[in-house]
């Protein structure tokens, strides 16, 4: 397909544990994405609705206790959206995923951010999660009581399949701008996020996620895994583990993006 053809901004809410798939194929798919992002398309991903994560536990035959990472939200050449709720404060929410992979190291874009993180955690959770993988998601949008019609009847949805696509359209307005304005799309989105963009995120630093309850995602059926007391990411002052970055203040993000 010729550049001209391709869609500027893709948005994608598919996820599983990162164990879950062979590393060759994620890896290979991750190059794909790298490709699409170098020809001037803007990939995103949810990333996942399991908070720390479900099961906990590696299926490597050590059935060591383990916050897992998600796939494809944990690639990164992709830019893995989280969610929140709300807006007096702005939180993070319980199910939110994030964390580190364990199949690719922490990029250079996202030393800086992520060693504060690290830093300020200190111990907790130690033994738990790859602190040296890449960390995920970058940015977050709202995820909770999206109002959808199913079947003819009106209902409401939550997930970060609800985030993803949310800051997606702000991408395609951003894309947009820069297009009338006789510049190129936006394309790899992550160095500019953790980079000059970076000031047009609002910081959250409310909320958290949980998860390693022994349960299928929140409330559900016994999954066999390990209980893992007080589990969690807190949403905190900088990039943390349920709502990346922050979320958009497009204004804001227009006028950078524009180089103003």
């Amino acid at each position: 397909m010729s550049d001209e053809d391709l869609p500027q901004v893709i948005s994608t809410s598919y996820g599983e544990d990162e164990q879950s798939v062979p590393e060759k194929y994620a890896r290979s798919v991750c190059n794909l994405y790298a490709q699409l992002g170098s020809r001037g398309v803007s990939v995103l991903f949810s990333s996942g609705d399991s908070g720390v994560g479900a099961a906990c536990l590696t299926n490597d035959g050590k059935n060591t206790t383990h916050f897992p990472p998600q796939f494809p939200a944990a690639c990164p050449w992709v830019t893995s959206v989280g969610a929140t709720t709300g807006n007096g404060p702005e939180k993070a929410v319980y199910f939110s995923s994030g964390g580190f992979s364990d199949l690719w190291d922490r990029p250079a874009y996202q030393d800086s951010a992520v060693s504060t993180y690290l830093q300020n955690l200190g111990t907790k959770q130690a033994g738990l999660f790859n602190a040296k993988g890449r960390a995920f998601p970058d940015v977050a949008a709202q995820g909770q009581n999206y109002a959808i019609y199913e079947k003819g009847a009106l209902t409401r949805v939550d997930g970060t399949s609800c985030a993803s696509p949310a800051f997606a359209g702000i991408v395609a307005l951003l894309n947009d701008a820069r297009i009338n304005a006789g510049q190129p799309s936006m394309g790899f989105l992550n160095p500019w996020l953790y980079g000059d963009g970076l000031a047009g995120l609002n910081d959250i630093i409310y909320g958290g996620s949980t998860g390693c309850d022994g349960k299928s995602r929140f409330g559900g059926s016994a999954n066999g895994g390990p209980v893992v007391p007080y589990a969690s990411w807190n949403a905190t002052a900088g990039w943390d583990p349920v709502t990346g970055l922050g979320t958009p203040n497009f204004a804001t993000l227009k006028k950078i993006a524009l180089g103003n």
